[in-house]
């Protein structure tokens, strides 16, 4: 059985009770918020503060009425120096090193393997083998033909070998004519063309075995900028004929190491008689 109901005044007494403690300690709750937190300067203690004005006057010395001092813009602060520190100056290495390539010396590659043509890959010197003097420039050489003169012509001086103009001369590689040699731009395989070059779908090739890079120079005059390699082989350095032309060009072969270049870098690759074994260590 249900005990008596609690009258309507003792509710409303009960609730107004409860709502003024409610009231109170979030009143409470705000201002210890306010007062830890640093809060209005008006809950703490009134305190007199005083501001002080020091008027400092500017110095005849820096600034004038005169017109404006031009600005300085030349350096004032030099890197320290030894007083004992000596330029190091190098003499000229002798003329046999005229054509010296450090990672390419023909007597050191032949202590490599031959397989995948290893012995053709850069192999550079130890550093007790380096070089302490400057390499010389061919006896007589000249400024390079400037393009595109140079495709065709390339001053004998500078690239004094004639082994090309006898072991090519049926391909047409390369012709001695007096102080020069000249580039007929012959040795193409297929004179007429198997692949549309002027529709812009083919901007950049690689030349596998270019030997003097009368394809990479062909393509230039269609836009289309071509690097050609070759090895450093008994023909010399087939590359430095490449780079005297004005065709970009290095010394390199396919064999144990990659080139340096990302996948689908080239849009067209061109090997004509390079002797790279294809077929084996997949290569394809």
């Amino acid at each position: 059985m249900a005990g008596p109901k609690p009258s309507k005044p003792s509710i409303i007494r009960t609730n107004v009770y409860s709502l003024t403690l409610i009231l109170f300690l979030c009143i409470f709750s705000y201002l210890f918020g306010l007062w830890q937190h640093g809060g209005p300067t008006s809950l703490l203690p009134a305190t007199t503060s005083t501001t002080t004005v020091v008027d400092i006057a500017c110095s005849t010395a820096t600034a004038t009425a005169t017109a404006p001092k031009t600005i300085d813009f030349t350096a004032h602060h030099v890197a320290a120096t030894s007083s004992e520190a000596v330029m190091k100056t190098y003499p000229l290495c002798n003329i046999s090193y005229s054509e010296y390539t450090p990672c390419q010396d023909g007597k050191r590659s032949l202590k490599f393997s031959r397989r995948r043509l290893i012995y053709r890959e850069r192999h550079c010197p130890a550093k007790s083998e380096l070089l302490k003097c400057r390499v010389p420039a061919p006896y007589g050489y000249r400024n390079p033909f400037a393009w595109p003169t140079s495709r065709d012509l390339v001053w004998y001086a500078n690239v004094p070998h004639k082994e090309l103009t006898v072991e090519k001369a049926v391909q047409n590689w390369i012709r001695y004519e007096g102080d020069r040699f000249r580039f007929p731009g012959g040795g193409t395989m297929f004179p007429n063309g198997l692949i549309n070059l002027n529709d812009g779908s083919i901007r950049t090739a690689i030349d596998t075995g270019c030997g003097v890079a009368s394809w990479g120079a062909y393509l230039l005059s269609r836009n289309i900028i071509t690097m050609s390699f070759a090895p450093r082989d008994t023909h010399e350095a087939q590359v430095q004929f490449a780079l005297e032309r004005g065709v970009p060009a290095l010394i390199g072969v396919l064999a144990a190491e990659r080139l340096p270049y990302p996948s689908r870098a080239f849009d067209m690759a061109h090997c004509s008689r390079c002797l790279i074994p294809w077929n084996q260590f997949g290569t394809l």
